[in-house]
C-alpha cells in the first residue's frame, strides 16, 4: 500500500520537499540580513560634526556637500604602517560593491580624512587615493592645515589620536556610518574578520531610502 502511495505521487512529493528547501533558505538569507542591520534601528550614536577642509585638488569641501548622502568617514594617515593602508583597501572594495549596487557618488560617498596634515598635503593624498584605486566622484580624500584642530575633529567623532616620539600615530581605527541628516549610526571595526563590505554596502542602500 505505501509503495503504491509513492508510487503515484513521488512527482508531488518531490516539488513539495524541493519548494520548502528554496522557502527555509530564503528566509534563513532573510534573517541573516535583518539581523546584520538590526542595529541600524537603534537611536544614532552621535551627530557627525561639521568640517571645511581641502581636497586632493587643493579646493575648500565643506560636510554640507555631503548634504543628503550616506557617508562612510574613514580617519586615518597616509604614512601609517599598519592598519590604515589594510582600511584603505578593505575601503576600495566597498567602492566597489557601491558602484555594482549603484549608490556610488549618487547617494553615498566615502570620505577619508587625514588627521596628519603637515605629511598629507593634498599632493600626497592625491597619490595615496591613486594607488588605492578611489575613484574621486565618489571617494574624497581630505585634509587640513592645522594638526591639533584635526585631532579635535577626530575626537568629536570619537577617534582618538595620539601622536608618538617618532611623529607616527595611535589611533582609533573605525568607519563611521553617517546617514543622510548627519546622525552616525554605527561603528565599523574593520579588524574584525566577519566585517563584510556587501553587509556594509546594504546598510547604505537602508540608509538611502530613509
Amino acid at each position: 500500500m505505501a509503495g503504491g502511495f509513492w508510487a503515484k505521487n513521488w512527482f508531488k512529493v518531490g516539488i513539495t520537499v524541493v519548494l520548502l528547501a528554496i522557502i527555509a533558505s530564503f528566509a534563513y538569507k532573510l534573517y541573516g540580513q535583518e539581523q546584520a542591520s538590526a542595529y541600524l534601528k537603534d537611536k544614532p550614536v552621535g551627530t557627525a560634526a561639521p568640517f571645511e577642509l581641502t581636497d586632493t585638488e587643493g579646493k575648500k569641501v565643506s560636510s554640507s556637500d555631503f548634504d543628503n548622502k550616506v557617508k562612510l568617514v574613514y580617519f586615518f594617515f597616509a604614512s601609517c604602517p599598519d592598519v590604515c593602508p589594510i582600511t584603505t583597501n578593505f575601503l576600495s572594495k566597498v567602492q566597489d560593491e557601491m558602484k555594482a549596487q549603484k549608490v556610488f557618488a549618487d547617494k553615498a560617498d566615502i570620505v577619508s580624512i587625514s588627521f596628519d596634515p603637515a605629511r598629507d598635503t593634498p599632493a600626497a593624498l592625491k597619490e595615496y587615493a591613486i594607488r588605492n584605486r578611489a575613484d574621486f566622484t565618489g571617494w574624497k580624500f581630505l585634509t587640513g592645515t592645522d594638526e591639533q584642530a584635526m585631532a579635535q575633529l577626530a575626537k568629536k567623532y570619537s577617534i582618538g589620536v595620539t601622536k608618538d616620539n617618532t611623529g607616527n600615530f595611535t589611533h582609533s581605527n573605525v568607519i563611521l556610518l553617517v546617514d543622510k541628516k548627519g546622525q552616525i549610526r554605527t561603528y565599523y571595526n574593520p579588524g574584525r574578520p566577519d566585517l563584510d563590505y556587501k553587509t556594509m554596502v546594504k546598510d547604505i542602500k537602508t540608509l538611502s531610502k530613509e
